[in-house]
C-alpha cells in the first residue's frame, strides 16, 4: 500500500482596520504541529511582537531551544530581504528549518495584504477597469514581481569602442 504524507502551512490574518494585524502562522505534518504568532504594524511592516510554540515535535526537548530565536524578529521590517533575514534568525545551526518556513509563508501572506490594505485597490476589485487598466494601477508596486507585471528594461546599445561604425563598407 503507498503511504501518503502530508504537510500543511497554513496562514490567518486577523485586522480589526487599527493600527497592528495580528497573523497567525502553523505547520502540520506527521511529526509537527508548529505555530507562530506575529504582531505587525500596518503604517511601517514592523514586527511588534513574534511568539511561537511547538505542540507536537519529533525531539520532546531538543527541538524546544529553537524557539528561543522567534523573539529576534521583533524589530524587522516586512520588506525587501525579509525571507534572507529570517533564515539567518531562525535557521541553521541553531534554528529549526519548519520555522523559518512558517515565518516566510507569514511574511509573504503578510507583505500582499499590507499593499492592499495600504492602497486599498484591492476592496474595489476591479472597479469597472479592464484588466489592463487594473494592472496598469498596480504596476509601480507590483513591477518584476511576477510575469503579469514583468517589465521589460530598455537596453541602449553601448558604443563601439575604437570604431566608427560596425557596418561593413
Amino acid at each position: 500500500m503507498t503511504k501518503i504524507l502530508e504537510r500543511n502551512v497554513n496562514v490567518k490574518i486577523f485586522d480589526d482596520q487599527g493600527p497592528s494585524l495580528r497573523v497567525q502562522g502553523s505547520l502540520l505534518d506527521v511529526e509537527h504541529s508548529f505555530h507562530l504568532e506575529l504582531i505587525v504594524e500596518v503604517e511601517t511592516g514592523r514586527i511588534l511582537d513574534a511568539r511561537a510554540e511547538m505542540v507536537k515535535r519529533p525531539y520532546p526537548t531538543l527541538c524546544l531551544p529553537a524557539l528561543e530565536n522567534v523573539a529576534r524578529l521583533k524589530g524587522e521590517i516586512i520588506g525587501r530581504g525579509i525571507n534572507r533575514r529570517i533564515a539567518e534568525q531562525l535557521g541553521g545551526a541553531g534554528g529549526c528549518v519548519h520555522l523559518v518556513e512558517i515565518a516566510q509563508s507569514v511574511v509573504r501572506f503578510t507583505a500582499t495584504y499590507l499593499i492592499d490594505r495600504r492602497t486599498g485597490m484591492s476592496e474595489e476589485g476591479l472597479g469597472g477597469l479592464s484588466e489592463h487598466e487594473h494592472r496598469q494601477r498596480w504596476l509601480p508596486m507590483l513591477k518584476n514581481t511576477c510575469q503579469v507585471f514583468r517589465v521589460e528594461e530598455e537596453t541602449t546599445p553601448s558604443p563601439i569602442s575604437g570604431a566608427e561604425s560596425a557596418e561593413p563598407s
